[in-house]
C-alpha cells in the first residue's frame, strides 16, 4: 500500500508538475485547456497533480514522477476516480 497522497511529497509533487508543465506550456490533460501555472490553490482553474494511472488502479505508481500529469483543479476534483491514459477524457484521481 502507498502512503497516503498529502504532506511535503504531494506538496512536491505539485511544484515539480508546475516547473515541467508551465516550462513545456502544457495543457490540463483532462479537458486540454491552457493553465495558467501562476495561479494557486484553492482557485479552480489552478494547476493540480493528475495521475495518469489513478491510485486506486496503480496504488504502486502514485509517486512516480512519469505517472503526474497537470490538470486544472476543477477538471481534477470533477472527473471523478480511474484515468487510465492521458485520452481517456473525464475521469482522474486526486
Amino acid at each position: 500500500m502507498s502512503k497516503p497522497w498529502a504532506g511535503r511529497a504531494a506538496s512536491y509533487a505539485l511544484r515539480r508538475v508546475k516547473v515541467v508543465g508551465r516550462a513545456r506550456s502544457l495543457p490540463c490533460v483532462i479537458c486540454e485547456g491552457a493553465i495558467d501555472y501562476a495561479l494557486e490553490y484553492p482557485d479552480p482553474m489552478s494547476c493540480s497533480v493528475q495521475h495518469v494511472v489513478s491510485r486506486s488502479v496503480g496504488p504502486e505508481l502514485t509517486w512516480v514522477p512519469s505517472n503526474w500529469s497537470p490538470a486544472h483543479l476543477f477538471c481534477n476534483q470533477s472527473a471523478g476516480d480511474g484515468l487510465s491514459s492521458p485520452f481517456d477524457l473525464g475521469v482522474t484521481s486526486g
